[in-house]
């Protein structure tokens, strides 16, 4: 806005004229915008930067974050370890980390595992196991919650739990084992492509998806998978506290209903979470107790709202690899 503060210029004369001064008066925009949201994304950005950088695989150990489920807001504590879809890579990764953090903590007196997974990897299974053995011997009890389904794999970390409690709707069960081997070759010949292998033994590519199979190889990984099938009966046996022939005749990849693994022995009573909350409460003699949860420190990309886009399907390198490796599994179908 411009002000003529002279008042006698004359009509039609030089605006420029000596004695003539013009103000140019400009508003204060943005004000508001600097003094309050400026700063407000200065400190986000900063907070999930630090967020970010707490999150990444530094080296530097990370404790998992405690949320409070129920109960007291202090005082004895109850942990509630999820194990939940398919047991591999990352799950059996967040299951031990869950494991070790109530386990190294003084003020968790008992600990319940809440399993809902159809189970998944023999490996990743077994290391979940051997973690909830290692947990025990703080003699912390270990109260097994079977949610819609714990079979397989996901039974087989439920059985060395002192108590174990599946919903009326709960399927569970199907002890044994899974073998997949991707059988390629009759494809690879309908579109005329050969594939030729070079190996340094007679049983280095057995479980070769590019030819067909010898009942000799299938004989062999018929043994290599009853290794896996008597550990897991003994790993039943010995969580359950049953005879080993007792274990093997409902041992046949069968999936029970609560009541059936009720009646076989496999739980010990049908219930919810909140009743395994109290069994756990009773075993670890505690008039009361504050119930938490684990969860992952969030990352930037979930702060954000900018979590990473779902993939395109595609066969890559890894997947490509990952369609010739036996897959042998703790898996219910």
């Amino acid at each position: 806005m411009a002000k003529n503060e002279s008042t006698d210029r004359p009509e039609g004369g030089d605006r420029s004229l000596p004695g003539q001064t013009i103000v140019i008066e400009r508003r204060e925009r943005g004000g508001f915008f600097r003094r309050i949201v400026v700063p407000l994304l200065f400190f986000l950005f900063f907070f999930l930067l630090i967020g970010s950088l707490m999150t990444r695989e530094t080296g530097l150990p990370t404790r998992l974050v405690e949320r409070y489920a129920a109960g007291e807001t202090s005082g004895p504590t109850i942990a509630i370890i999820e194990i939940n879809g398919v047991i591999m890579d990352q799950e059996v990764e967040h299951a031990i980390r869950q494991i070790r953090q109530a386990r190294d903590d003084n003020k968790v007196k008992a600990v319940i595992l809440r399993i809902d997974s159809p189970g998944g990897s023999v490996s990743g299974s077994d290391r979940i196991w051997r973690e909830i053995g290692v947990l025990k011997g703080k003699k912390k009890p270990v109260v097994a919650s079977l949610g819609g389904m714990a079979a397989s794999g996901g039974y087989y970390v439920a059985a060395p739990a002192d108590r174990v409690l599946a919903e009326p709707t709960t399927l569970t069960g199907s002890i044994g084992v899974l073998l997949e081997l991707p059988q390629l070759h009759g494809l690879m010949e309908k579109v005329g492509v050969e594939f030729e292998t070079i190996t340094t033994g007679q049983w280095k590519d057995a479980g070769s998806p590019f030819r067909a199979m010898t009942d000799r190889e299938r004989d062999r990984w018929k043994q290599v998978i009853d290794d896996a099938y008597q550990r897991f009966v003994r790993v039943v046996a010995q969580g359950r506290k049953l005879p080993l022939d007792a274990v093997k005749t409902v041992a046949d990849g069968k999936v029970f209903t609560a009541q059936e693994a009720l009646n076989s022995k496999l739980i010990d009573e049908v219930g919810y979470l909140d009743d395994a909350i109290l069994t756990a409460q009773r075993l670890a003699v505690l008039e009361s107790a504050r119930i938490i949860r684990y969860s992952r420190p969030t990352a930037l990309e979930s702060l954000l709202g900018a979590s990473s886009p779902v993939p395109t399907p595609r066969i890559d390198a890894q997947t490509w690899l990952r369609l010739q490796t036996p897959q042998i599994l703790f898996l219910a179908r």
